[in-house]
């Protein structure tokens, strides 16, 4: 396994500077993000498609301190119900697959988006369906349509785009989104041809109440990807409000949960555990640190998070062989 960086954290500062950053933490992989949510600050991948000099620059920038990039981000909300946001989102998705084509870079890291309710919607709704039971099957109505014309039919062509450029979508399950949780991911990868492979973050999991080792466990052979972003969950605001607390997202000081960087929300014990489920789930590829911490600067969030992850990550690959035997002719001989 190796740490990697997702580079939104350091999009105050210019490529050049967020590299030395992460060079001078001994990083070797990044998560670099442009277009979608993302600000195109650090590259931008329709330009660089364009521009062979400027791709060489960005190529070279990279290989000047001997890092490698573990996936291209681009989060945005491609089922959009306003036609020019959801079509900047596909065109931002496609030029990072291409991008990702001419750097043989294997993932693209991306979200799954949230549709209107229906047809006649004009903004985002995100649905879930159990909350109570509708006689008149209205919300059932508005969850299947989601699925089936828009969440389906859009994620089975992007899987064909990205197949076709040669690297992979990775999608984080995060709520908000259509895809939240992993039974959400199944129903996707299921239904759109198996081509598209689960970006394991912990920080929305944990908020939600799920188990982040049952959940890695059951993904176990469609992981293509793992992000180390942690949070904190406040037990008093959990018992005053509940885990979907209706407060600002920066009203720190309220919230049910706060994203936090690595080892400000669990301790090294779960950490290690997440490393090594991960490794027997059959990923043992970059984990890249992601980091939205309110209380610390990026910088200092960066290092902690960098020192804590690489305490708990495992140096070598995985034995070959069981322990007993390598041992077993040692101890023939002694006998």
């Amino acid at each position: 396994m190796d740490i990697g960086v997702v580079m939104i954290l350091l999009a105050d500062r210019g490529w050049d500077e967020a590299l030395d950053i992460v060079a001078g933490e001994g990083v070797g992989y990044v998560e670099p993000c442009s277009g979608g949510w993302f600000p195109k600050v650090h590259y931008d991948a329709a330009e660089l498609l364009r521009d062979r000099a400027a791709l060489d620059r960005f190529v070279a920038s990279l290989n000047a301190r001997g890092i490698r990039i573990a996936a291209l981000s681009c989060c945005a909300n491609p089922l959009h119900p306003d036609r020019s946001r959801q079509l900047q989102a596909h065109s931002d998705f496609v030029d990072t697959c291409h991008l990702a084509a001419e750097l043989e870079v294997p993932r693209v890291s991306v979200i799954a988006g949230c549709p209107a309710g229906g047809p006649a919607d004009h903004t985002v709704n995100w649905i879930v369906r159990s909350v109570f039971d509708d006689p008149s099957k209205d919300v059932e109505d508005m969850y299947r349509w989601q699925w089936e014309e828009k969440a389906l039919p859009y994620w089975s062509d992007a899987a064909g785009i990205a197949q076709a450029a040669g690297t992979t979508i990775c999608m984080e399950p995060m709520a908000g989104q259509i895809v939240y949780n992993a039974e959400t991911f199944e129903r996707l990868r299921n239904e759109t041809g198996g081509h598209i492979a689960a970006l394991v973050d912990p920080s929305h999991l944990f908020w939600q109440g799920i188990d982040i080792m049952m959940t890695i466990e059951r993904l176990s052979g469609t992981i293509g990807y793992a992000h180390a972003k942690d949070s904190s969950l406040d037990t008093r605001a959990i018992a005053r409000d509940g885990l979907v607390s209706s407060r600002e997202y920066d009203d720190w000081e309220h919230r049910s949960w706060i994203p936090r960087a690595v080892g400000y929300g669990h301790s090294e014990l779960f950490w290690r555990e997440f490393l090594i489920t991960l490794r027997r789930s059959g990923y043992d590829g970059p984990v890249s640190i992601e980091i939205e911490e309110p209380f610390l600067a990026a910088t200092d969030a960066l290092s902690k998070s960098v020192q804590f992850l690489r305490a708990a990550m495992p140096n070598e690959p995985p034995p070959q062989e069981d322990w007993f035997e390598v041992y077993q002719p040692m101890s023939n001989r002694l006998a």
